[in-house]
């Protein structure tokens, strides 16, 4: 085999290599919101974050991730609040003792100081924080469609079956979470199964029974939320090359999210459920 081929074989498989060591690992954790830090409807408010007995069972969970060592962690509140959770990190750094029941800080704040992180990255989207040409047009069909329903829907819309069995299994699992061990939430939460039905619930039970030809939208306006925060983290992504990153949301954003970045060609998905054995 003359030189010059072997050079040439030599750049290609070199080349074949660089591409697959360029994917960005994306780890996955699905949480609650501790301690009823949230406007949803159903919250748990009784977890006693503060505890003694609950800080060494979040350590135990921040140990067990703290092995995969992402270089970023993204974070469930919008970019504007970014200099809000600079500052909380930079505080914690210093020694000074700070009581945030939310996970924010009980498990993104902690680990990044952790592992010697500048920041936790924000990157939820609200439609009213944005102010651009779609964002307006689309605040304004959301308040039309809210108009709409307030003048012509008298009555509840029916909800099938199916949707009252999952969301009595999810409320069920809530009133669970304050005595259970809080790496066994966490694995529960990031079980496949409870992750089909949170989405499940949370996004395409609306399409089960639609007696007013209104619910197609209202399961596009949640996943309207999915796609931006897509695509904040992974324009992020991309401009920054990390090797490993970890994206904390709630529970009900999680395998929507997953199925963006799996179909992306430089997104590689970490095992969650291997890092909380």
């Amino acid at each position: 085999m003359s030189k010059k081929i072997i050079l040439i074989l030599t750049i290609f498989f070199s080349s074949i290599s660089l591409f697959a060591q360029e994917k960005t690992e994306v780890l996955f954790l699905a949480t609650y919101h501790l301690g009823g830090t949230t406007s949803d409807n159903v919250k748990i408010t009784d977890d006693n974050i503060l505890s003694d007995k609950k800080q060494k069972q979040i350590d135990m969970l921040l140990k067990k991730i703290e092995k995969f060592k992402p270089q970023k962690i993204y974070v469930e509140n919008e970019p504007n609040r970014q200099q809000k959770w600079d500052s909380i990190l930079k505080s914690y750094n210093n020694g000074n003792k700070i009581e945030l029941e939310t996970e924010l800080f009980q498990i993104a704040i902690k680990l990044a100081s952790r592992l010697k992180l500048n920041e936790i990255t924000c990157v939820d989207w609200h439609v009213h924080t944005t102010n651009t040409f779609s964002a307006k047009k689309y605040n304004d069909l959301v308040k039309d469609m809210i108009d709409y329903e307030n003048e012509n829907i008298v009555e509840e819309e029916p909800e099938s079956d199916y949707s009252n069995e999952a969301l009595k299994d999810i409320i069920s699992f809530n009133k669970k979470i304050p005595s259970l061990e809080f790496i066994d939430v966490y694995r529960t939460l990031n079980s496949e199964k409870y992750l089909d039905k949170i989405f499940y619930t949370n996004l395409t039970s609306f399409l089960d029974v639609d007696k007013y030809d209104v619910n197609v939208f209202w399961s596009q306006k949640n996943m309207t939320r999915n796609v931006h925060i897509y695509q904040n983290i992974i324009r992020d992504i991309i401009k920054d090359k990390p090797t490993k990153v970890m994206i904390l949301f709630g529970a009900a954003h999680i395998k929507a999210l997953k199925n963006y970045f799996e179909a992306h060609p430089k997104i590689k998905i970490a095992d969650t459920e291997k890092y909380l054995k």
